[in-house]
């Protein structure tokens, strides 16, 4: 649910962005809806990276070692 939510906040931003754009050449250009742009693009990238790398699956490349490194942890 949060990493939809966080694709919506993309959205929402990339589409201010754009109408910032448009005003921006028709020299009506609010820095206002640049920063809400540009901050809700980067609010929804942290959300999805936190819940990708929350979720992130791991492979059974060196499997074995891994086992065998968290049977006999390295002690200092």
């Amino acid at each position: 649910m949060a990493y939809r939510f966080g694709l919506a906040l993309i959205l929402i931003g990339l589409i201010s962005l754009m109408v910032f754009a448009v005003t921006y050449l028709n020299q009506e250009g609010d820095v206002r809806t640049l920063l809400l742009g540009a901050s809700l693009c980067a609010l929804g990238l942290m959300i999805r990276r936190r819940i990708a790398r929350r979720n992130r699956i791991e492979t059974g490349r060196f499997r074995i070692f891994r086992r065998t490194s968290e049977r006999y942890p390295e002690e200092e």
